[in-house]
């Protein structure tokens, strides 16, 4: 299971890049959009669309970095005051659920995604922009969270992983 989380790791690290690299794309685009508009009076052709699909890119693929930074929204008021094995199987349940809720919306996001790249699926603007990609890439992202989730809350049950920790640390021996 170690090796997994570890493959794991990887996968969140390099999805990060890709959603930071969108998320550059988007601050320079909307800044050049700016500039246009105040300039010459006129937005940037497909500019609008273009950063319509890095937002998109940006949160889906930084799901996977989110899990390692421990920046998923949690209550740990109840949790914090159980039992540790109470709050070992609540935990455990948590990433279970969120595992499922991940599940229960990649798979019409991938149904989606193959009737878009079956299509070509684009977007009017100024110009066709194609989105078929960026909803493969959801699909993808939201598969990868599935994932991820399902073998935290495993790495939690086997206690590998504190449950009440913020950093994914080792058990607490305390």
């Amino acid at each position: 299971m170690a090796r997994l989380n570890r493959l794991l790791d990887v996968g969140a690290r390099i999805t990060s890049w890709v959603a930071l690299g969108f998320l550059a794309f988007m601050m320079l685009a909307i800044t050049l959009d700016v500039v246009a508009r105040a300039s010459i009076g006129r937005a940037v052709p497909g500019l609008f669309e273009m950063t319509e699909l890095s937002m998109v890119m940006v949160v889906f693929m930084g799901l996977g970095a989110t899990l390692l930074d421990d920046g998923h929204i949690r209550v740990t008021m109840l949790t914090e005051r159980l039992p540790a094995p109470l709050a070992r199987i609540s935990t455990t349940l948590a990433w279970g659920f969120a595992a499922l809720t991940f599940l229960l919306l990649a798979w019409p996001a991938t149904q989606e995604a193959e009737y878009s790249f079956s299509i070509r699926e684009f977007r009017w603007g100024y110009f066709q922009v194609p989105i078929w990609w960026a909803k493969i890439a959801v699909a993808a992202g939201l598969w990868f969270a599935a994932l991820q989730s399902a073998v935290h809350a495993l790495r939690i049950a086997a206690k590998q992983v504190d449950p009440l920790a913020s950093d994914h640390s080792e058990p607490n021996m305390h």
